[in-house]
């Protein structure tokens, strides 16, 4: 099999964020003491929360049923970013707290059977799309630099340099959908809930 290009690993994002900052790389994100790299991870992986929250096709979930446990509580997965009730359970208006789904109508977290949602999951950077690794980087970069050098002047990732890595993802993101204008605007959408 020939090695061919690949999409970044989250060591190489880091070691591009401290590139920017004239920071040396390192070899290992593991137990890592360089304050610097430490800095770069942490500005990255924010970053990355910032983005996922936003939803994409690559890490929105619709229609999951999930169960109440023993207790009747509805514990959510740990990297659940967004959650929002829909399809048969649309009416409850629950919400998120902490790993729980909290029903806002009843003031409780006790539920008597299954809730349907459409959740917004946070993945690990290398289960991301090279294009969602390339914004993420180019953006925390940027972050990085204002943070921690102050000097938007000296920014080696301009504002362009972002918005072109970001309708990148955009184009992903619509290729991806598959959508159809005529089926899927909302016009068309209240159009047809009139017949």
């Amino acid at each position: 099999m020939a090695n061919g290009l690949t999409p970044l690993t989250e060591l190489e994002a880091i070691n591009e964020i401290l590139a920017t900052g004239a920071e040396s790389p390192v070899s290992t994100l593991e137990e890592n003491q360089v304050i610097d790299a430490s800095l770069a991870m942490n500005t990255l992986r924010a970053t990355s929360v910032e983005v996922q929250t936003a939803g994409w096709n690559f890490n929105s979930e619709e229609g999951v049923s999930i169960a109440p446990d023993q207790n009747g509580e509805i514990i959510l997965p740990p990297n659940v970013l967004r959650v929002d009730t829909s399809g048969e359970s649309a009416a409850t208006n629950a919400v998120q707290r902490g790993l729980r789904l909290y029903d806002k109508g009843n003031r409780t977290t006790i539920f008597e059977g299954p809730v349907t949602v459409d959740w917004v999951l946070g993945l690990d950077f290398e289960d991301l799309p090279s294009t969602a690794r390339l914004y993420i980087t180019i953006r925390a970069a940027r972050k990085y630099q204002d943070r921690y050098f102050g000097d938007q002047a000296v920014h080696s990732y301009t504002s362009q340099d972002e918005q072109i890595a970001r309708a990148a993802m955009m184009q992903e993101e619509m290729d991806s959908n598959d959508a159809n204008m005529l089926s899927d605007s909302q016009f068309m959408t209240k159009l047809r809930g009139r017949s």
